[in-house]
């Protein structure tokens, strides 16, 4: 039993793991992957070895996902609506995830119990508690570091996204040439997550141009152009901009029609 559950929390750990290895931007407003990475894989070290200290920190988090998930279903089972229309199907077919989510933390709760484990604290009990440790470190960088930067145009504040874009066109600005800044390409995929949240076509051009200086930077012109395009669609500024871009292959048919839309 302890082979099992030792097992399926490393797979966890280790594909939470490669998602943040491969920059996955579906998981960009969530916590932070690498440090329950890190704590999951600690976890299933320990129980492989039955450490005491592995079980009793799987059941205590375990325990907390649980009751995040209950408190998270019960509210919203009675704000899900009719059925009948779509966002009442939506909301049923997200209460349903919730449900298999809460039955999978059963039975790791129950794997994990059952789990064999030494008599008392060993030597061995160091592996999870470093685990716990270097997940609460990471954490915390996470949380203080330059993400913080970030958190508020996730959280919909328009003035924080429109700082984040004008720095990220002041460093293609000055340095055209050389690839992003991992910090830059997570603020570029934060900023393509809407492509116009507000009324002012200004603002929203300046976003699109931004993620697309940060595409070109990184090589990915097809994605770049199509960046550049959108922002000349909100603001014919951003054509006349886009066709001096000297590193940008446009076709003949596309530079044609950046230069009527940039004039006046």
């Amino acid at each position: 039993m302890h082979i099992l559950a030792g097992a399926i929390m490393i797979l966890v750990g280790v594909g939470a793991v490669a998602y943040v290895q491969r920059g996955a931007a579906a998981f960009e407003r969530e916590p932070p992957f690498l440090a329950i990475g890190v704590l999951l894989v600690a976890i299933g070290i320990g129980l492989l070895v039955r450490s005491r200290a592995a079980g009793l920190v799987a059941r205590i988090g375990i325990g907390a996902v649980a009751l995040v998930i209950v408190v998270t279903i019960v509210p919203g089972w009675f704000r899900a609506g009719a059925p009948s229309t779509d966002e009442g199907l939506v909301r049923y077919f997200y209460l349903l995830v919730l449900a298999i989510g809460l039955a999978v933390m059963a039975v790791l709760f129950m794997l994990v119990r059952r789990a064999p484990r030494r008599a008392g604290f060993g030597p061995i009990d160091i592996v999870p508690l470093a685990g716990l440790a270097a997940a609460l470190t990471l954490g915390m960088i996470w949380l203080l570091g330059e993400d913080t930067q970030l958190r508020p145009c996730r959280h919909g504040n328009e003035q924080a996204c429109e700082k984040i874009a004008i720095r990220l066109l002041e460093a293609a600005e000055r340095a055209p040439g050389t690839p992003p800044t991992p910090w830059e390409e997570r603020a570029a995929r934060v900023l393509d997550l809407e492509i116009c949240p507000g009324a002012d076509q200004g603002p929203c051009g300046a976003r699109r141009y931004a993620v697309g200086s940060v595409a070109l930077r990184a090589g990915r012109v097809e994605f770049a152009k199509q960046a550049f395009r959108q922002a000349c669609d909100f603001e014919r500024a951003w054509c006349a901009r886009a066709v001096q871009e000297t590193s940008v292959p446009w076709t003949p048919a596309e530079r044609e029609r950046l230069e009527r839309r940039a004039r006046p």
